[in-house]
Formats: C-alpha cells, structure tokens, sequence
C-alpha cells in the first residue's frame, strides 16, 4: 500500500508518500523524492548547501526527538505512519490538504 499525504506550509505544498514503512519527501524546491524516514545521513547538509533556496524553517520538520524516531519505529503498517505524519505536521504548523491511498508500486 502506498499513502500519499499533502500539506500546506507558508504557500508551500509539501507532499509525503509512504512506502513500505519508509518516508519519502518532495516540494517544488526538491522536485525528486528524497527519503525522509529513515533520516538520510546528508540531509541538513543538502540544506545548508542549497543557498537559501530551501528555508531552514522547512528543515526544521525533519528534525526527530528520540521520542518521535521511537514512535515511527513503534508503528505497523502505512496507515499508523500516516496518522504519527499527519499528527506532527499539524502540531508544526502545517494544513492538511490531501491524503490518496494506493494500492500499486509507483512513486
């Protein structure tokens, strides 16, 4: 199964897909998805390398707690990680916008 979630952050639309228990990203800035969950190893380097085209604020979102990294872990299927996403960007700031279920393998 394959859940792709869409919020609205400061006129930006940030868009989630998850699959297979992993976390993948995307804006207009990216353009290519980039995993998420688990963290990628360069991530606030690809930021901080962007030259401002990616703000630090949207990097903030990607930044765990040991607490939050425990209740990805915890989770069970797609569905269960889609609520813990959907929780934490509200509680950041963010509005809902779309959330599509499928059941093929394309990103």
């Amino acid at each position: 199964m394959i859940i792709h979630l869409s919020f609205m952050y400061n006129r930006e639309v940030l868009n989630f897909l998850i699959k297979n228990k992993e976390i993948y990203y995307t804006d207009r800035n990216w353009r290519a998805w980039i995993r998420c969950l688990p963290p990628p190893e360069n991530f606030m380097q690809k930021v901080q390398m962007s030259r401002n085209k990616i703000p630090l604020s949207l990097a903030k979102l990607f930044t765990f707690t040991e607490e939050e990294m425990k209740e990805y872990e915890n989770a069970k299927d797609e569905e269960e990680l889609a609520d813990i996403i959907t929780k934490d960007a509200l509680s950041k700031g963010c509005r809902k916008f779309n959330k599509e279920i499928k059941d093929s393998e394309d990103k």
